[in-house]
């Protein structure tokens, strides 16, 4: 049977046709998104939202000649449809097929996959492969708007979004989390919660809100930046998000009107934003670099401030290389808004773990003792047992350590003598391992470009 899988790796092979046409890596999902979508709202019998001069069939059937031009029109009659999800989906579009014959090879390409066995195994997985796939295949493509999809279903699993509940991510990207949030919660046979975003980028933003579309989900996907947002009062009763990497440029003199502690660092404005928002009795998990974990300054006062003013009762340390900035540290901060820290356990996933990229990537199975470890209430509040991995503070040694909250932090001194450094030192060469390969692979892509660029230069030169 042809699972999504096969057909990911199908239509991912279909980008040799988009690089011929001198498409980059970033263009790849927006022109494979304005076919797909054409294709599988045919297979999803959903073509109901789509005018009936802009369906699959009317490009499918296209003559070669007419094919291109066809194409334009269409894609400017859909970013004026009467369904805002598709007029929103479709809006600027533009392509940079320039090709009748390329434009057809990928029409074919996709018209040649047997839908009908891939329909079996979810075509909303298929387009989320497709994310993924551009994720893992290079780190100027979609891999800074994707979080790893086992993180994802496990932080869904543990923290248990139900249908009344309201989601909320304020760094949406391809809306891997609302989209989780919604099956998860249909799988346990209720309605899914309602699902609000919000994504900076533009063609980000298309990509999420096909993804929920095409997972049978509505949402709200916003664009524009959360740190500029009025989102209301009464606030978000489920956070779920990964925001940005990097502190690249300060931030407005709006944007921190908003926050109780000024800042310069992004992180610590998301969190800021995130705890501001969170429904009284509320539940987050938001992944954080970990200096946001033990650095000073102001970001001990935003430690300090989350620690008075909502129930921090998990700290998970993630691997490294999981992300697309192979080096990052990152770990995941669960709390609640229904109390104060009286204490909070941190299970680190990190230590004497194996190197994780393009070579071995996170599996589910990597992140199940930990779902085990975190318990059955979404809250935080399972009995637990201490562990080598899964270890607990009282606020009171929290403040002794100057409300740091970061593994390396916790009863380091029930590791043998010398183990912890060998441990990060094989962490430290593993990640620069990945650093060094993913150069590699961007200096590879660069060097193809200028040949292609020098080829079509000479054929030029020749030509005249």
């Amino acid at each position: 049977m042809q699972d999504t899988s096969d057909v990911t790796r199908r239509l991912w092979a279909l980008c040799g046709v988009l690089r011929n046409e001198g498409v980059t890596y970033h263009e790849y999902l927006n022109e494979l998104t304005y076919l797909l979508f054409l294709k599988l709202a045919q297979e999803l019998d959903m073509e109901n939202r789509i005018p009936g001069d802009c369906r699959w069939s009317e490009l499918s059937e296209s003559a070669p000649d007419n094919i291109l031009s066809r194409y334009a029109e269409i894609l400017n009659n859909l970013g004026a449809a009467d369904d805002e999800v598709v007029q929103t989906i479709f809006a600027d579009s533009k392509t940079g097929i320039n090709s009748g014959e390329s434009l057809m090879q990928l029409v074919q390409g996709i018209e040649d996959i047997d839908w009908y066995r891939a329909r079996q195994n979810g075509l909303g997985d298929v387009y989320e492969g497709l994310i993924q796939k551009n994720a893992q295949e290079s780190r100027y493509g979609a891999g800074q708007y994707f979080t790893p999809r086992p993180v994802v279903e496990a932080l869904v699993q543990v923290t248990a979004p139900d249908n009344d509940d309201v989601v909320y991510d304020p760094a949406a990207g391809t809306g891997g989390f609302l989209v989780a949030a919604g099956l998860g919660a249909a799988t346990g046979h209720t309605s899914p919660p309602k699902l609000v975003g919000i994504e900076l980028v533009r063609d980000v933003q298309r990509m999420a809100l096909m993804n929920l579309l095409l997972h049978g989900l509505e949402g709200k996907i916003i664009l524009g930046d959360a740190l500029h947002q009025d989102l209301g009062e009464n606030g978000y009763s489920v956070i779920l998000t990964n925001p940005p990497f990097g502190a690249k440029g300060a931030l407005t003199a709006e944007q921190n009107e908003r926050l109780e502690y000024q800042t310069s660092n992004k992180q610590l404005a998301f969190l800021q934003h995130a705890y501001q928002n969170l429904s009284e009795g509320g539940r987050a998990a938001i992944v954080v670099p970990d200096n946001v974990l033990f650095e000073g300054g102001t970001a001990a006062a935003v430690r300090t401030k989350l620690l008075e003013s909502n129930r921090v009762h998990t700290i998970l340390s993630l691997p490294t290389g999981i992300f697309y900035a192979t080096g990052v540290k990152t770990s995941v901060l669960f709390f609640c808004a229904d109390g104060t820290t009286e204490e909070t356990w941190f299970y680190d996933l990190r230590s004497g773990q194996t190197s994780f990229g393009k070579r071995r990537q996170l599996l589910a199975s990597d992140l199940n003792e930990f779902v085990s470890a975190y318990g059955s209430d979404p809250f935080g509040r399972s009995p637990r047992i201490e562990t080598d991995r899964f270890k607990r503070l009282t606020r009171e040694e929290l403040t002794a350590g100057g409300d740091r909250l970061d593994f390396a932090h916790v009863k380091s001194t029930d590791r043998p003598t010398g183990s912890s450094s060998i441990v990060d030192l094989l962490d430290e060469t593993r990640s620069l391992r990945e650093e060094l390969d993913s150069a590699l692979s961007g200096i590879s892509e660069i060097e193809k470009i200028l040949t292609r660029h020098f080829q079509d230069r000479e054929g030029e030169a020749l030509g005249r």
